[in-house]
């Protein structure tokens, strides 16, 4: 037998082996099965300093047939604070499995050392009880934007010695200081001239809560709502602008209370019709379900959002002139069918 047949020989085996191993149906080296589900947790860095933001993220991945519950963790993080969270499309893996990805944007006020506490998650399946998952503790060190010792601050020098000034450099120093004193008396006499005959300088009229609101209102209109991070902040800036018109139209501080303190205190308020209180209240608790809840809304939810915004602003207006009551406010037939 030659060299060559013995090549080709070993090469028709391998060759044969190969086949035998897609045939069944698992890659080459990895005949371990994977579980009915995995929890894995991650942050995009364990080092940071106070005010910058921290994203975690949380990965579930699972066979089609497995359910998986995973527990929320709440309005915080082991003391860091959730000031964005949103989730992503489930992914169908190349293995057939299914990738579930959530991410939270975490930010903490104060130096130290946290430890972000292990994940836990339930799953079941239809073939037998199912189980319990855990993902690994993770810990992040928040550090201060000054430095530990004061000494190594190197924006602190000598003073320079006096130097001398010759007679041309005082010259030229007079000269600049004659200017600017022309100029700040030039600026004092303008500013005096636009005063108002009372003594008292004129102010830019504020802005009505009305105004302030539909131009805010139109902004977010242009939001990119394909963008799941950018839909989220549209729900929180819509929230606040709604809010802050309530505070300036009503006198009510909405910009600092909850939803359930702001619904508790809507009775009091002389000034708001019992239809536009129920439109409020819609409102609200819609925008808390994709604020806090997660929710991720369809298109016309996000319409419908919209449209109660611009419905209670527009049906709230303080009406300045009696003649003009038709066109500035609508009657309250009208304002039922909006809503």
């Amino acid at each position: 037998m030659t060299l060559r047949s013995i090549s080709v020989r070993v090469a028709l085996g391998f060759a044969a082996a190969m086949l035998v191993a897609c045939a069944s149906g698992e890659p080459a080296g990895d005949a371990e099965a994977k579980p009915p589900a995995e929890l894995r947790a991650s942050v995009d860095r364990t080092v940071a300093t106070t005010g910058d933001l921290i994203t975690y993220t949380v990965e579930v991945e699972h066979a089609p047939e497995v359910e998986v519950a995973l527990d929320d963790p709440g309005a915080d993080i082991a003391g860091f604070r959730i000031v964005d969270l949103g989730r992503a499309p489930v992914e169908t893996l190349a293995s057939g499995r299914l990738l579930e990805r959530r991410w939270y944007e975490l930010r903490a006020d104060l130096v130290g050392s946290y430890v972000l506490p292990a994940l836990t998650a339930t799953y079941s399946e239809p073939s037998g009880p199912g189980g319990d998952l855990e993902a690994e503790e993770i810990s992040v060190e928040v550090e201060s934007v000054l430095p530990e010792d004061r000494s190594e601050a190197t924006d602190i020098r000598d003073i320079k010695p006096l130097r001398r000034i010759d007679a041309a450099s005082s010259w030229l120093l007079w000269t600049g200081l004659a200017l600017a004193a022309a100029a700040l008396a030039l600026a004092a006499w303008w500013w005096w001239r636009r005063r108002r005959p009372d003594g008292s300088a004129p102010e830019a009229p504020p802005v009505p809560p009305y105004d302030l609101a539909i131009r805010e209102l139109e902004r977010l209109r242009r939001t990119d709502f394909s963008d799941l991070r950018e839909l989220r902040r549209y729900y929180f800036a819509v929230s606040a602008v709604i809010r802050a018109y309530v505070e300036g139209r009503f006198g009510l501080n909405a910009t600092d209370l909850t939803t359930e303190e702001i619904l508790g205190r809507l009775d009091g308020l002389a000034r708001l019709e019992p239809l536009q209180a129920r439109r409020l209240e819609r409102f609200l608790v819609a925008t808390d379900q994709v604020k806090f809840a997660a929710h991720l809304p369809a298109l016309e939810e996000i319409e419908r959002t919209y449209e109660q915004a611009l419905g209670f602003v527009t049906g709230t207006r303080p009406v300045e002139d009696p003649e003009d009551s038709e066109i500035a406010a609508p009657t309250s037939d009208q304002a039922e069918k909006a809503a």
